[in-house]
């Protein structure tokens, strides 16, 4: 149907969805944002709140925004005012990190297909020593695997959002937040690698491929050692 002029008479409901393509347009650009390490409510507070420094500490928790002293330092009293990471892992403490991951899943999913061709019973707990003092059905192993690769995973995925850690006692100011971020992420590194060899060595003993201790020992003070260490590196920073 076509108006006197030649205008076809669908034209006016043609226009009405320009909006609805530019509010389509607009959601899609969010969402490459937040995939891309943009989180929305960070989105969000940007468009409706400066993020300017300002000197009063209260105001500074309750809008979320940097906190600058008298002598002129720059502090983070929220998350939220903390800058995004602008670093990236070394070469080593990425291979550790996709190594984790990987070889935990890997021997996981071999050590479940394993399980209908074990004994009946098999070693479920073992003492000090490294001697077993419980045995059980080989299916329980799933359940302590599972249990198991989901904390490393869980480090896994918390090493992409240093933003979020609670750094204790160490002071976080501008000068230094970028290194406390990598500090922290190292550190998370070298957990998922130790709960990767005590997964490792757990399984394994259940399985009877080798004897728990040492290797359970080993696992443990790798944990511990590298947490000291890193913590203590924090206090410096």
């Amino acid at each position: 149907m076509m108006f006197a002029g030649g205008v076809p008479a669908n034209t006016t409901r043609r226009s009405t969805g320009a909006p609805l393509i530019t509010k389509c347009s607009a959601l899609g650009l969010r969402l490459w944002d937040n995939r891309h390490g943009r989180q929305w409510g960070n989105a969000m507070t940007e468009r409706t709140e400066p993020r300017e420094p300002v000197s009063n500490y209260v105001e500074a928790l309750r809008r979320g925004v940097p906190f600058r002293d008298e002598q002129g330092a720059l502090h983070y009293p929220t998350v939220r005012s903390r800058p995004q990471p602008g670093f990236t892992l070394d070469p080593v403490h990425r291979f550790l990190l996709t190594g984790s991951l990987v070889v935990s899943i890997g021997y996981t999913l071999w050590m479940v297909a394993r399980i209908p061709s074990m004994p009946e019973q098999v070693p479920m707990h073992f003492s000090a020593d490294g001697s077993v003092n419980r045995y059980g059905s080989p299916w329980e192993m799933l359940i302590l695997a599972c249990l198991s690769l989901a904390v490393i995973v869980g480090c896994v995925v918390l090493t992409r959002y240093p933003r979020i850690y609670n750094y204790g006692i160490g002071k976080v100011t501008e000068e230094n937040i970028q290194a406390h971020y990598k500090n922290a992420v190292q550190m998370m590194v070298w957990l998922a690698f130790s709960l990767a060899v005590l997964h490792f060595t757990m399984l394994g003993s259940i399985a009877g491929d080798w004897p728990a201790s040492p290797a359970i020992w080993f696992g443990m003070a790798l944990m511990f050692g590298s947490a000291a260490f890193f913590i203590l590196r924090m206090l410096k920073i």
